[in-house]
Formats: C-alpha cells, sequence, structure tokens
C-alpha cells in the first residue's frame, strides 16, 4: 500500500442504496444518477444491513422500487427501528414508488412498522375498477381492498416552488406503480401531478384517473427529527428524465445532514489489485457476464413472465442488471488499481457463475418443453433475480470504491499541490 506525506479531509455525501429482499431493478437508476452526477461514495445495503448498524454510517438512504411488501417483512420492526433512527437523528430518507409507500401510515401488517408520514394514497379502492391494460400489473390486494395503478409511463409533474426552490418549475417523470398522496400539510407536497402525455398508458378509464392522480401530490418531503424524508411517487430516479434527476438531487443536497461524516479512506482494510492480478479478475469476471448476457438475449425472444412476491417479472428484467455491469466494464479495466475486501473478488466471480448457470437453467427447462406444456421455472427465476441484485451490489461496490479512491487521490494531490504552491508565494 502506498503511504502519503499529506492528508486532506473529504466530506462527501455517504449514500446507501437498499439491494435487499423486495427491491427490484429499479435501484439500478439511482446508482446511474449518482455516477452521473459525480457522487462516488455510495454503498449497497441488504435488510441485515439495515437491521444492523449500517445506517450509522450513511447520510442518505433510497429505497426504489420493487414489492412494498416484502420491503416491510424484510426489514421487520428491528429495520423499522433502526430506520427511524438514522431519520430523526438528521439522515435523509428517499423513497421512491415502493419506497414510498413504506414510510406512508398503514395499519397492515409489516407496513404498520413504518408509520412515519401522515399521509394517504388516492389509489386505493374496496372495489376494482376496470382494467384497460396490463392487468398483470393492474392492481395489487392490500388487505380486503386494492391498490390500482392507474397510469403508467410518463406523466407531467409541476413542483411547487417551495424550498428548496424559488420558483415552479413543470416537466416529466415516469410513472411505474408509485403513489399519488394527498398530505395533512400542505407545505409538504413538493410537487403534484398536473396532466398526462402522449407517452401516458391508461390502465383504468381515463376519467378515473385524471380523479386518482391530477392535482394530488406526486413529491412529499416531511420532516422527523432532525431529519427529513422524500417521497417519490414517479421515478424522478429514471436516468432518462434529467430534469427531474436534478430536481431529486438538488432537494438531496438541500436536506444533507448538517454535519456529513469525514469520507473514509477507501484504502482502509482493502487489498489493492493491479497488473495480472487484476486482469485476472476482470477477465473471469467479464467471461461469466458475457455468458449470462448471450442466454439472456435468446430468453428475451419468449413471453416470460414470473410473479415473484406482488411484482412481475418479465425476462426482459434479466438484462438489466448485466448490461449496467456491461456498461462500466470498460472503464473498469481501465483502473491502474482495483480496490477490494478479503476474498470479494472470488465471491464476485462465484456468485456471477450462479447467475450463469440459472440462466443456462431456464433455458434448458424451455427447450425441454414442447406444444402446451409450460416450463416451471418460477423457482430458479426467483433464485437468479437474488443472485443478480447480489451480483451487481458486489460489483458496484468495488467499482464505486475504486473510482472513490483514485478521485481523493487525485484531490488530494491537487489540495497539496495548492497549498505548496501558496506557501512557495
Amino acid at each position: 500500500m502506498e503511504s502519503r506525506s499529506q492528508e486532506t479531509e473529504f466530506r462527501i455525501p455517504k449514500i446507501g442504496i437498499y439491494t435487499g429482499k423486495g427491491a427490484s431493478h429499479s435501484w439500478l437508476w439511482f446508482v446511474e444518477v449518482f455516477e452521473r452526477l459525480g457522487f462516488y461514495n455510495l454503498g449497497f445495503l441488504t435488510q441485515a444491513d439495515l437491521a444492523g448498524d449500517s445506517l450509522e454510517k450513511v447520510d442518505v438512504l433510497t429505497i426504489s422500487g420493487g414489492d412494498t411488501f416484502a420491503i416491510a417483512e424484510a426489514l421487520g420492526p428491528q429495520g423499522a427501528k433502526q430506520l427511524k433512527t438514522f431519520i430523526t437523528r438528521g439522515g435523509l430518507y428517499l423513497g421512491s414508488c415502493a419506497g414510498a409507500y413504506l414510510p406512508l401510515n398503514s395499519s397492515k401488517e409489516h407496513l404498520n412498522h413504518f408509520n412515519f408520514v401522515p399521509a394517504k394514497i388516492t389509489n386505493l379502492t374496496k372495489t376494482l375498477p376496470e382494467s384497460h391494460g396490463m392487468k398483470e400489473k393492474f392492481c395489487t390486494c392490500y388487505g380486503c381492498s386494492f391498490i390500482f395503478h392507474p397510469v403508467r409511463e410518463a406523466v407531467e409533474v409541476t413542483t411547487s416552488g417551495l424550498p428548496p426552490f424559488g420558483e415552479s418549475a413543470t416537466f416529466t417523470a415516469p410513472l411505474y406503480g408509485g403513489p399519488p398522496m394527498t398530505a395533512t400539510n400542505p407545505a409538504s407536497v413538493m410537487a403534484t401531478y398536473t396532466a398526462f402525455t402522449d407517452k401516458t398508458l391508461f390502465l383504468v378509464d381515463q376519467k378515473l384517473a385524471e380523479n386518482t392522480l391530477l392535482g394530488n401530490a406526486a413529491v412529499i418531503r416531511e420532516k422527523m427529527g432532525h431529519g427529513h424524508l422524500h417521497l417519490y411517487g414517479p421515478h424522478f430516479e429514471h436516468p432518462h428524465f434529467l430534469k427531474a434527476n436534478l430536481f431529486l438531487a438538488n432537494a438531496m443536497m438541500w436536506d444533507l445532514p448538517n454535519q456529513t461524516a469525514p469520507t473514509a479512506n477507501p484504502e482502509d482494510g482493502m487489498n489493492i489489485l493491479s497488473g495480472s492480478e487484476k486482469q485476472r479478475f476482470i477477465r473471469d469476471f467479464k467471461r461469466e457476464l458475457s455468458n449470462s448476457r448471450i442466454v439472456a438475449a435468446g430468453l428475451e425472444m419468449t413471453p416470460l413472465k414470473w410473479t415473484i412476491g406482488s411484482k412481475v417479472y418479465e425476462a426482459g428484467k434479466i438484462r438489466v442488471f448485466l448490461e449496467a455491469l456491461w456498461q462500466r466494464i470498460r472503464s473498469f479495466e481501465k483502473e491502474r488499481r482495483i480496490l477490494v475486501r478479503a476474498g470479494q473478488d472470488d465471491l464476485l466471480v462465484q456468485t456471477a457463475l450462479h447467475v450463469t448457470k440459472s440462466v443456462r437453467q431456464i433455458k434448458k427447462a424451455l427447450d425441454q418443453k414442447t406444444g402446451a406444456q409450460k416450463a416451471d421455472t418460477l423457482k430458479t427465476a426467483t433464485l437468479l433475480f437474488s443472485l443478480l441484485s447480489k451480483t451487481s451490489a458486489l460489483f458496484l461496490e468495488i467499482y464505486f470504491r475504486s473510482k472513490l479512491f483514485h478521485w481523493v487521490r487525485e484531490n488530494q494531490y491537487e489540495a497539496s499541490y495548492g497549498q505548496n504552491k501558496k506557501m512557495v508565494a
């Protein structure tokens, strides 16, 4: 490990991204947006991490789309307690879609541990309306009632113009099951649903969709103790919607804890891979990633769908994970040094190998079935999506730790060089 004669303290927000049980592929959207904006100090947390002490080490926690009930059950009372402590002590919670439903008031089992925000949803009904499309994604049971999703794809939202923004703005963001909300405190509404677009896909009668969404809260900001919760119905973190991304980022920066923790030295407790050792690691991982991509591309031509918990996963979602890693491989290869925890490189290669095996098992099961026979691949698919999330989190942890390592070293050098110039002058 190389030594440095002069240290410069950096305070870069530590952002935790939930990747555990119940999380869908959409946590990868947070990753892409944060990387674009230069936030490299990212951590990837499971339900076990949230129930432990991991939240003590982060300034911001994000929970994106997925299965709200599965997330609540996985976190349990202990996870809810830790989350409440994190926020009240000054932490910032960013919840999008499923992550927005999670802390809303509810009496339902598991969700009743997360009654943090006194807001209601307007897409709850005892009598299910007629579906006009995508029946498998149209609704979710909620006790004796139903949560229904009026539309999907891009909708128009308008910001309130309240702090942290000086004037109102209108732009679009995609809606994939997130809530329309009513807040007890009007000042907590940061944005409302104001119109549909030519991209909006109606899943119910348009008039019902208008009554359910338009004029209701799309984004809520709630104070809790010394911290805040930002709840987004639409996916403001979707990387194809720049204005929504910037709104989310600006709001996040506004409500960051007053005193973020000093950024930990990325080298602490790490092995640094370089030269042939680094090349071997990347070669082995890239081989398995490539194998999985080839098989997954073939599965996209099939009508395969799996209902895992209360979420429907199409075969195309497999490659969403794989492509998020593949698009970063080239820049990863260019890093002179890669930082890994002891054994983490081997663990990543092994989990990637299991992904390849699972994708091939699904393909083999399909190939062996003929005619009206239907391959039962649910068990394998459930394991596969869990492995995809684990593999992605492992890779991205190494990827961002290495990026942060190089960024810190460069800026320490520049800070030191600038100070020396000043002393000479």
